[in-house]
């Protein structure tokens, strides 16, 4: 009788905060990673020589550091959301933040909802992947000088994201509501992404379908202009606010009033549903170049949003009966995973003919509580960070456990796990 094997040990262990971890985010090119804690420090780190390159104090330490982002779209920026009612802009250059933020936006949002940038959705076809594992290969630290070292693989894992991403242009221009007016190539760092144009035409579109105060006032917009907007849970905790982060201008909330115009109550209330807990902002291949918004509330339901109408969701669904506290959508956005203060992990897909939000399957774990669940680029294994200070993984397809990850201690807590390629990083 065979035994079972044992769980791998870590990497690497990157020690250097002296409080918890609270926010991860790799660098979309380079293999860096930045990590903010409660006390609002920032650190910078060589996931190469597995050293930190710098550390900042960002945040107010009363507040901490509760969200990072990074996007290619962003270039050599990088955004970082603290407890404070405030979202920040830094410049990196050379393994170091500019000595001032670029901008800082004040959301007045003081709560634990992580902010989001919004993904484009890719086929994952046979061919893309066979390009994926080639680029994962390249971007592998084992074959990669540090950041002051030789350039030489760097470059050539470059190369790799730009092959993968004409193969992802292709894929797109096959998508029959991706009309070439809708969508636009952009090139960053050798990675090629398409950025759909929308943001502009809701506005002209929702100013004539409802009243001015339900948006915010803005400069005329176009994300086919290379502009990079956020979303996150707004000064009324029920309520999501997208962001232009150029600009730091509201665009625009995603608020379903309680009752409507003739006095009766309405079928969706985000009052009634609680504080957002998790959001995720993308661009589908069936969305018309209009962005779409994901929320998970305190009710423990889940909202569809379309931006054409800020006012009211395509769909909603109530898959858990505890918060849900963390939500995936796979690649090609058809389809994601939540977790939530109960005991289910969700499966569930997206019917874009229909507008439905469909259940595909849960499973029940015995420890309650999953704060946070990433999906790895080829849609073939997905990780939860749980309460009980375990690492689970999960065949996507299939639907079924691979393993468990154990290191941390039951003193420390859980925030979050994200994969770039396949690799896991936990805090």
């Amino acid at each position: 009788m065979t035994s079972k094997r044992p769980p791998p040990d870590p990497v690497a262990v990157l020690r250097g905060h002296r409080t918890s971890v609270t926010a991860l985010c790799f660098h979309p090119s380079k293999p860096i990673l930045f990590t903010g804690d409660a006390a609002g420090e920032l650190r910078i780190w060589d996931l190469v020589r597995h050293k930190t390159i710098s550390s900042y104090r960002i945040h107010n330490p009363a507040a901490g550091v509760i969200g990072i982002a990074t996007s290619s779209l962003l270039a050599n920026k990088v955004l970082s959301q603290g407890r404070d009612g405030t979202v920040k802009c830094w410049e990196f250059v050379d393994g170091a933040l500019s000595r001032q933020p670029l901008f800082t936006i004040k959301t007045n949002s003081y709560h634990f909802c992580k902010l989001n940038l919004s993904k484009i959705a890719v086929s994952t076809s046979q061919s893309g992947k066979a390009f994926l594992a080639e680029a994962q290969k390249k971007m592998d630290p084992s074959t990669m000088q540090g950041i002051d070292g030789s350039k030489k693989d760097i470059e050539n894992a470059e190369k790799t994201f730009d092959m993968e991403g004409e193969i992802h242009k292709n894929e797109m221009d096959s998508f029959p509501c991706c009309s070439p007016e809708r969508v636009r190539e952009i090139e960053v760092k050798g990675e090629i992404l398409l950025q759909t144009g929308g943001l502009s035409q809701l506005l002209d579109a929702h100013a004539k379908h409802h009243s001015l105060a339900d948006t915010v006032s803005s400069p005329p917009l176009s994300s086919g202009q290379g502009k990079v907007y956020m979303a996150i849970a707004g000064e009324e905790p029920s309520v999501v606010e997208i962001w232009d982060v150029d600009s730091g201008e509201q665009v625009v909330h995603l608020k379903s009033p309680d009752i409507d115009s003739h006095g009766n109550p309405t079928e969706f209330s985000t009052k009634s549903r609680g504080m957002c807990m998790a959001i995720q902002t993308f661009f589908s291949p069936k969305s018309h170049g209009f962005l779409n918004v994901l929320v998970g509330y305190e009710d423990g339901s889940l909202a569809w949003w379309d931006l054409r109408n800020p006012r009211t969701p395509v769909t909603s669904a109530k898959f858990h009966s505890e918060p849900v506290l963390s939500l995936a959508l796979d690649e090609e956005c058809r389809g994601g995973v939540t977790g939530a203060a109960d005991e289910k992990i969700v499966f569930f897909s997206l019917d874009y003919d229909t507008g439905m939000c469909l259940l595909k399957k849960e499973i029940n774990h015995a420890h309650p509580g999953i704060s946070h669940i990433s999906i790895r680029r080829d849609n073939r294994i997905f990780a939860t960070a749980g309460w009980d200070h375990r690492v689970r993984v999960y065949d996507y397809h299939k639907r079924k456990p691979l393993a468990i990850l154990k290191y941390h201690s039951a003193t420390q807590a859980w925030h979050k796990i994200i994969m770039p390629s396949v690799q896991c990083v936990r805090c």
